[in-house]
């Protein structure tokens, strides 16, 4: 008999099976962890919505609450959300029986809803009895990958002359790369060390990088690039790697040597590195339409979210007025505009 419970996310015992093979990084049982250990907000607890079968976990929904409200156990890190499903019927069956386990509200979020087991999922949330609505959450470009050579062919004639030319100075400025498979740990504090002397904000969780390295780098999964110009390291990137697929996740270069370009050589040279080495299929660039992401990767789609409400509950009923009808409202607008 089939039947849903909500348990902490720290009853490894009864949910860490679940996660074994996972089919991305983000799908791994290391990749919630991290986020349960350094992204929840005051009064969170991170737990699962768990379907069981006699016993045996088929379906895991990783999900942050705090009263009656329920978000994916995502953060601002998060490129695809990627809950632990059997197969498209187990997370049919665990959308479906939302409702006995929301009481106020569920968003999820970074969600690939062209993903045959996301989808289902989807529907049948739409069959649960709580009122839902979905929304556009943000562009991940991403290109699929025959070959280098062919892959490098199609960039732009201006990135490629920015890498001919910057690579001819690198030889004369002693500029070497490296990337990391093992020993991360140090590698994490150097991007720690070069993200600090970067343009970039300070990180809104900034115990997460480490500790994500430390814990889904056991599987394999990341690779840490670093470019040292006369030793000294100045422009490091980590890599999500699972599948024949990668995600450029992280970068930062020191903002004094912005003039040698660290950035776009080191990812020409990761981009060559790892396509040739590991057969990469393809290559995403994680969240947001930034503007040079374009050069490098031709495509792009879009990461969706959802947003329901408990409409027998006063937390549901709040959420529905609040933002379930206006994203809904806003879909029908964006519908019209288009």
């Amino acid at each position: 008999m089939a039947e849903v419970k909500i348990l902490p996310l720290s009853d490894s015992a009864r949910l860490e099976g679940l996660f074994q093979d996972p089919q991305s990084a983000e799908g791994s049982w290391g990749w919630f962890q991290s986020l349960a250990e350094t992204t929840l907000e005051p009064g969170e607890q991170a737990v699962c919505a768990v379907a069981f079968e006699g016993g045996t976990a088929k379906a895991a929904l990783p999900l942050a609450r705090k009263g009656g409200l329920l978000r994916a156990l995502t953060a601002p890190y998060t490129t695809r959300y990627v809950p632990a499903f059997a197969d498209a019927k187990w997370a049919s069956y665990l959308g479906a029986r939302a409702r006995s386990f929301v009481n106020g509200s569920l968003q999820i979020d970074a969600l690939d809803a062209t993903d045959l087991k996301i989808a289902a999922f989807l529907d049948g949330l739409t069959s649960s009895g709580l009122f839902a609505a979905q929304y556009l959450n943000f562009a991940n470009f991403y290109e699929r990958i025959a070959s280098f050579e062919t892959y490098w062919m199609a960039r732009p004639s201006r990135l490629k002359s920015t890498v001919r030319r910057k690579l001819a100075q690198a030889a004369v400025d002693q500029i070497e790369f490296r990337c990391h498979r093992s020993e991360l740990a140090k590698a994490a504090q150097t991007y720690e060390e070069v993200y600090r002397a970067s343009w970039k904000q300070a990180e809104p969780h900034p115990r997460f990088i480490r500790t994500m390295v430390e814990k889904v780098g056991t599987y394999g999964f990341v690779r840490i690039g670093i470019m040292k110009l006369r030793g000294a390291p100045v422009a490091v990137q980590i890599w999500l790697v699972c599948g024949g697929k990668a995600t450029i996740f992280k970068l930062a270069h020191r903002e004094d040597v912005k003039e040698l370009s660290p950035g776009t050589l080191l990812t020409h040279w990761m981009a060559t590195t790892l396509i040739r080495d590991e057969g990469l299929a393809e290559i995403d660039f994680g969240r947001g339409s930034d503007a040079y992401k374009r050069d490098w990767l031709a495509e792009s789609r879009t990461r969706s979210g959802v947003i329901a409400g408990n409409w027998s509950t006063l937390a549901g009923l709040r959420a529905i007025a609040a933002e379930v009808v206006p994203t809904r409202l806003s879909a029908v607008v964006q519908k019209f505009q288009t």
